[in-house]
């Protein structure tokens, strides 16, 4: 299977990623980082290929913690050494938190 972005919107639209999301989104309805519980998606902590996805590799992130996620990866500062979902569920959530609290901090006290 060739990834591309483009590929990856279309298996986000199929019946086996809303499957796989509904039923982590029926399992967990809050996000496991800030425990929000509006705008809800589901992140991958592991890629081996789309339709290989097990539940262990997912995790419910409100959309404000999901976006943080992705730019923090991006930017090379979250960067995962094992494909081990523990492993990165406790970095990413780490990591999430940290800019959070650097993004709260009052410049003015």
């Amino acid at each position: 299977m060739i990834k591309t972005k483009e590929s990856y919107k279309e298996y986000l639209l199929s019946d086996d990623w809303k499957e796989k999301r509904g039923e982590k989104l029926q399992s967990t309805n809050k996000c496991g980082i800030c425990a929000s519980t509006k705008q809800l998606d589901v992140h991958h902590l592991n890629y081996r290929n789309w339709t290989d996805v097990k539940q262990s590799d997912l995790r419910v992130l409100c959309r404000k913690c999901h976006f943080l996620a992705h730019d923090l990866e991006k930017s090379g500062q979250l960067i995962y050494r094992n494909k081990n979902h523990h492993s990165r569920w406790a970095l990413l959530k780490n990591a999430v938190k940290k800019a959070q609290e650097r993004q709260m901090v009052n410049l003015f006290r």
